[in-house]
């Protein structure tokens, strides 16, 4: 009786292989485009309370209260600002800038601008009704690819 071999071959063990690399070709790109996605995320977590703040502001006084505002985040910028922001900054018409370190994918292409309208548009001491909506695409300022961006701001 012959007795029958086991184990693999080599072009078994070869397909495995490619098919193995093809998957990590794939898969590690995909990764690091996840990660830098989080890092950007941890802005505009920073940015979702200043926009509470310039919003609140607005409703209370209009632009002067956010001028106001303004000051109280510039005096307070080193308490709000972390690793991956590295600066902060509020604009007269209620705009936020928030820019990014220490993310290698972004390069210079590291800040985030949130432009807050209404019906359309700017912030203005004679709009009294509607609703104040956030724009941070490219068109209102972004750098950050829309690759990394979050989906409202895409």
């Amino acid at each position: 009786m012959k007795k029958q071999q086991s184990g693999f071959t080599l072009i078994e063990l070869m397909i495995v292989v490619a098919i193995i690399g093809i998957l990590s070709a794939v898969a590690i790109p995909a990764y690091q485009d996840y990660t830098v996605r989080a890092k950007v995320t941890e802005g505009l977590s920073v940015a979702h309370a200043l926009k509470l703040g310039v919003s609140e502001a607005f409703n209370d006084n209009g632009l002067a209260a956010i001028a106001t505002y303004k000051g109280e985040v510039t005096t307070n910028k080193a308490n709000i600002l972390t690793d991956k922001v590295t600066d902060i900054a509020i604009g007269d018409a209620g705009d936020i800038t928030i820019t990014l370190g220490g993310i290698a994918k972004l390069a210079s292409n590291n800040v985030i601008v949130l432009k807050p309208t209404i019906n359309d548009g700017v912030l203005t001491d004679t709009v009294s009704a509607g609703t104040i909506e956030w724009n941070c695409k490219a068109a209102a300022g972004t750098t950050v690819e829309s690759r990394y961006l979050p989906g409202a701001c895409k």
